[in-house]
């Protein structure tokens, strides 16, 4: 394992966990914003274990795509398949009010769907967790 790839690791860990907090703290009043945030730090968390397996160029921000990528090196990451899409919508339609058919999308998004959001983005983020002890 090489050194460059655990420090880089470590700077995609550190990130998830503060967009994790972050979301967190906002998800009973801010959710568009905490939805987009659990799914950044999914994201971020799926990045770090890709990193760490010493891949060397992690393209796009969707869910699905990087799980494709996680599978391709263990196969037990194939839950991830049917969380990305409910997570992966979180990445645009929380932002741009071009991604909703009606209204901003801080109007939209309430409350369930942070807490939706929180809940798969805390199973991702402890899986990979628990895969990044593993290697190291």
């Amino acid at each position: 394992m090489d050194d460059q790839n655990i420090k880089e690791h470590y700077r995609w860990v550190n990130q998830s966990k503060y967009d994790f907090n972050i979301a967190n703290k906002l998800k009973d009043e801010e959710f568009s914003l905490s939805c987009f945030l659990f799914q950044q730090a999914a994201e971020k968390i799926i990045i770090a274990y890709l990193i760490l397996r010493g891949t060397d160029k992690v393209w796009g921000s969707s869910l699905s795509d990087l799980a494709e990528d996680c599978i391709a090196l263990d196969p037990t990451f194939d839950f991830l398949k049917s969380y990305g899409p409910i997570l992966d919508k979180y990445l645009f339609s929380t932002r741009y009010p071009s991604f909703t058919i009606s209204g901003s999308p801080f109007e939209i998004f309430d409350k369930d769907d942070a807490a939706k959001a929180h809940e798969i983005s805390k199973e991702v983020i402890d899986f990979c967790n628990e895969k990044i002890k593993d290697i190291l």
